[in-house]
C-alpha cells in the first residue's frame, strides 16, 4: 500500500516556489551594464546596450518559460491533495532541470550571434524538452487511478492537460531538432509553447 502523505504538498510547493525564485534572481544577475571602456559616452552607451540584445532575448525567453513552468506547477498542486516518495523524486527531477535553465540562457546569451548557435539553440530547446517531459510525468503519476488528486475529482481536466504537455514535450524536441537549421525559429518555436502553456487549464470549473 502506497504512503500518501496529504501534508507533503504544501512543503514541496513552497520549496519549489523558492528554487523557482532563486532562478529568475540568477537570470537577472546575468544581465550586467556595460563597461566604462565601451561606454564612455551618450552614444556609445547606447551602442553597449543595443550590441547586449542577445542577453535581453535569453533573459526574457527565459523569464516567461520559468513562469510558465511554475504557473503550470502551481495549477497542478491546486488540484493534487496528497504526496508520495516518486512523486517526490518526480518533483525533485523537475527542479533539478529548472536549475539548470540559468546555464543554458548564459550560453544562448553568449552564443546566439556566433556560428555556435545552433548547439547552443539546441541544448536550450532540449533542456525546456526535459522539464516538459517531467511535467508530463508528475501528472501522468498523480492522475493515474486519480492516484493523488483531491476528491471529487471528476472536473480535474486530467486526459486534456496530460495531451497537452504531451504536446509541449515533442514540440520543444522538434525545435531542439530544428536548432541544427534554423536557431531562431527554433528560439520563436518555443515562444509559440510557452504562450500554448500559459492557457492550460487543469479543472474544468474553475481557474487555478
Amino acid at each position: 500500500m502506497a504512503d500518501y502523505q496529504g501534508n507533503e504538498t504544501l512543503r514541496m510547493e513552497t520549496f519549489s516556489d523558492g528554487v523557482f525564485a532563486i532562478d529568475i534572481t540568477l537570470l537577472t544577475f546575468q544581465l550586467k551594464a556595460p563597461s566604462l571602456k565601451a561606454a564612455t559616452s551618450n552614444h556609445s552607451l547606447a551602442l553597449a546596450l543595443f550590441h547586449q540584445w542577445p542577453d535581453y532575448i535569453a533573459y526574457f525567453i527565459s523569464f516567461t518559460t520559468i513562469f510558465i513552468i511554475w504557473l503550470n506547477h502551481h495549477r497542478m498542486y491546486n488540484v493534487i491533495q496528497r504526496s508520495d516518495v516518486r512523486f517526490m523524486f518526480y518533483n525533485g527531477l523537475l527542479l533539478l532541470l529548472v536549475s539548470i535553465i540559468p546555464f543554458t540562457t548564459s550560453l544562448l546569451a553568449d552564443y546566439i550571434n556566433t556560428p555556435a548557435n545552433q548547439l547552443s539553440s539546441g541544448l536550450y530547446m532540449l533542456l525546456f524538452a526535459s522539464i516538459s517531459c517531467a511535467l508530463f510525468t508528475m501528472w501522468n503519476y498523480a492522475t493515474d487511478n486519480y492516484r493523488l488528486l483531491k476528491r471529487p475529482a471528476a472536473d480535474v481536466r486530467i486526459q486534456t492537460v496530460r495531451n497537452s504537455l504531451l504536446i509541449s514535450t515533442v514540440t520543444y524536441a522538434l525545435a531542439a531538432g530544428i536548432a541544427v537549421l534554423a536557431p531562431f525559429l527554433s528560439i520563436l518555436l518555443g515562444l509559440v509553447i510557452v504562450f500554448y502553456l500559459s492557457r492550460l487549464k487543469y479543472h474544468r470549473g474553475k481557474v487555478v
